[in-house]
């Protein structure tokens, strides 16, 4: 019995953190700002980097713009 308890609580936890996501675009920038910057940043030397997040109908987009100084040397890659 508590097995199922727990797996109904984890399920309400689980919507009431989606929820929260799609209710707050602004975290989930602040969220994708930082691991895109890490990403990018393993590639290139950053200038500037602008985000915008939004959800509309459901449906999200996210439209990227990155400006480098320079392409950093990351070594050969596979063909």
């Amino acid at each position: 019995m508590n097995i199922r308890v727990a797996e109904i609580g984890e399920k309400r936890l689980e919507k009431v953190l989606i929820k929260d996501k799609k209710e707050n675009p602004k975290q989930i920038l602040k969220l994708l700002r930082s691991d895109l910057s890490t990403l990018f940043e393993n590639y290139m030397e950053i200038k500037n980097l602008n985000l915008n997040f939004d959800i509309v109908e459901s449906v999200y987009e996210l439209k990227i713009d990155v400006q480098a100084k320079r392409l950093k040397n990351f070594g050969c890659l596979p063909e």
